[in-house]
């Protein structure tokens, strides 16, 4: 199957509306996890937002392609797992780190393509990321050796929150947690600046060679 019919079959995987769980979570191999809250539409103070379905694409071609754990969003209950108070999203996520091993979690958003930046790098100040500035320092380094250039930090997203996923499981798990903001330029087709088999790369590069820096749980395939 081609990258192009991968692309297609995940697409059409996120826009089915008949998915009867609010999210799947798949286990795999490795210390490193990849989240996808916003991969469905979801609900903050009463308004709709639009669903960030290459997240949760980015996801399950990151699972079929190395094998990494990974959860995302799958069905809109007028709910948002990246703001609520109460999430089943973040404690399902919460659990799986504690009880898997799991040693950090990346936790992929998608950015509006009239935003300037590629990608935006979110640790609160450091605080999600336990002060763990290599971390930051990899992200850059897989995404810029694959053509990604206007990286940003902390802005304008930090996920600073109380209730984000990045900082829910840096708090609980204690953690790393690192938010990935990308720009809908890089992942939809018809954009000058479109490289989604790129960013794939990058995010695959990234989880295999954080994994590495502290030794895996198992083996990601190379």
């Amino acid at each position: 199957m081609t990258t192009a019919q991968q692309i297609d079959r995940a697409l059409a995987y996120f826009t089915d509306e008949e998915h009867i769980c609010s999210y799947e979570l798949l286990d795999g191999v490795g210390g490193i996890m990849l989240s996808a809250p916003h991969a469905m539409l979801q609900t903050r103070n009463g308004s709709v937002k639009c669903a960030e379905r290459f997240t949760g694409m980015l996801c399950r071609m990151a699972h079929e392609r190395i094998g990494c754990p990974v959860i995302y969003k799958t069905r809109h209950l007028r709910d948002d797992a990246n703001h609520d108070p109460v999430s089943d999203y973040r404690d399902a996520l919460c659990r799986h780190v504690n009880q898997h091993g799991i040693r950090m979690v990346l936790d992929l958003h998608q950015m509006k393509p009239e935003r300037k930046v590629d990608l935006c790098i979110g640790t609160a100040r450091g605080r999600n990321i336990m002060g763990r500035a290599e971390i930051v320092t990899t992200a850059e380094n897989c995404f810029r050796q694959q053509g990604v250039k206007v990286i940003t930090l902390d802005n304008p997203f930090d996920a600073s929150g109380p209730n984000t996923v990045s900082a829910t499981v840096a708090a609980r798990c204690h953690i790393p947690a690192l938010q990935l903001e990308i720009s809908t330029r890089l992942l939809m087709n018809g954009y000058d600046e479109y490289s989604y088999d790129p960013v794939l790369d990058a995010l695959c590069d990234l989880v295999k060679t954080l994994d590495g820096m502290d030794g895996g749980r198992g083996e990601i395939a190379l």
